[in-house]
């Protein structure tokens, strides 16, 4: 896992979660929203979490805190493997998984 601050994965959250609301009204189809709409709500869940954090406390390292580190890694690849055909804007799609990219990192140990 890289060591990212509080602080930083906060900001990444967020982007990622301005992404996904993008994809999800770019999403043409009823499976594909309920695709984007469940990784909304995962890190959704991880982004309330962290509001809870002191700011005091954004200096520390970053850590899951909404759900198990084995569940955000499988909603993660899951929603990878989604993405590789979606969503069809080019634009939406190299943000996200730019974004997918970086947070993943993030969140997954370095020894997987």
């Amino acid at each position: 896992m890289s060591s990212a601050t509080i602080s930083q994965a906060n900001e990444l959250i967020w982007e990622l979660l301005e992404a996904l609301e993008d994809a999800y009204w770019e999403a043409s189809t009823c499976e594909d929203k309920d695709c984007n709409f469940n990784m909304l709500q995962v890190l959704t869940a991880e982004y309330m979490e962290l509001l809870k954090v002191s700011v005091q406390d954004h200096h520390y390292e970053y850590e899951v805190i909404s759900t198990s580190q084995d569940a955000m890694n499988q909603a993660l690849a899951e929603y990878q493997q989604f993405t590789t055909n979606y969503p069809h804007r080019l634009r939406t799609q190299q943000r996200l998984r730019r974004l997918l990219s970086q947070f993943s990192s993030m969140v997954t140990p370095s020894g997987q």
